[in-house]
């Protein structure tokens, strides 16, 4: 659905994903522009890089052995300048040159681990980067390190990013100075009304314990849709403009809710999960600090059977 909305924009020219298979499910779904797989390639994979036409990111020696066996030999190398995982050290450029001959290097990139949170290291980064490509000496049609986090650091050098967080309208720090607008909300249904009396103990192990007479209500949306767990007794949802605490457990398929407040509740309402209603707002980044995470994981942790639905 993303992807789809992205493809006609002409400043967009790759997409990027983790895995073959992610690749595959795009070229699927309709995407006709580049796609670029920054877990590389392994040699059980190789039929699949070849018959959707996908394009491999390097980032080491096996790799290289592995392309040789695509029928494109359009390749973005890797370098690791800081975030140890994955990429070529400078010290392998000497070594790595001897095996591009074969190969056209449509892109060089590297990776930022703290773009967010550490900008001297973020910035040793750039200058090990640009020592990269000064020891490697060819000019690829892309050269890029920066994400969302990074794209508030100058890389003149730099003629593309890869935009993830951002792309959601989701700010990965605090303090991003880019104005965003978040583009996805999730919205479920109350589906039960009833009434606790004091001392009624609520959800799996009875964590929450009624200290006065309640109205509560249940909301069809639990772990297994992508609710932390860790939003037990303390996360919110809103309903009819107002939020509402979660009482006890997450449950895998429902969470319960405290509507006492509220002058009207009805089964059938709608419940904000994600988004905004009324003056009241709940974020990706609220939720992951609620639960001790990052709002990335939150993102990723919206199930597949969380019906998808574009507004536009």
């Amino acid at each position: 659905m993303v992807s789809k909305a992205l493809e006609p924009l002409d400043y967009v020219e790759i997409f990027c994903v983790a895995t073959a298979y992610e690749g595959y499910l795009l070229r699927k779904s309709g995407i006709k522009k580049p796609i670029l797989v920054l877990g590389g390639v392994l040699k059980e994979e190789v039929d699949i890089f070849n018959d959707f036409n996908l394009v491999p990111v390097v980032s080491d020696f096996y790799h290289l052995e592995v392309v040789k066996k695509l029928k494109r030999n359009t390749v973005h190398i890797k370098f690791d300048t800081g975030m140890r995982r994955l990429g070529f050290y400078l010290s392998e450029v000497d070594k790595l040159k001897n095996h591009l001959n074969d190969l056209t290097v449509e892109g060089v990139l590297s990776h930022f681990p703290s773009a967010d949170s550490d900008r001297d290291y973020t910035l040793n980064q750039i200058l090990e980067f640009k020592k990269v490509l000064y020891t490697l000496n060819i000019k690829p049609k892309y050269i890029h390190i920066q994400n969302s986090a990074g794209i508030v650091y100058e890389c003149p050098f730099c003629n593309a990013v890869r935009v993830g967080l951002a792309i959601y309208g989701e700010k990965p720090t605090v303090d991003y100075p880019v104005e965003l607008k978040p583009v996805m909300n999730i919205v479920s249904k109350v589906v039960s009304l009833k009434e606790v009396k004091k001392g009624d103990k609520i959800s799996y192990n009875g964590t929450f314990k009624a200290e006065k007479d309640m109205k509560v209500a249940v909301v069809a949306f639990g772990y297994a849709d992508g609710l932390p767990r860790a939003l037990s007794n303390k996360g919110y949802v809103i309903i009819n403009e107002q939020k509402c605490r979660i009482l006890g457990n997450v449950t895998m398929d429902m969470v319960v809710v405290d509507v006492s407040h509220l002058n009207e509740v009805n089964v059938g309402d709608s419940v904000v999960i994600v988004g905004k209603s009324g003056n009241e707002e709940i974020t990706f980044s609220e939720i992951a600090n609620i639960s001790g995470t990052i709002p990335y994981e939150i993102m990723c942790g919206i199930s597949k059977r969380v019906l998808r639905k574009e507004v536009r």
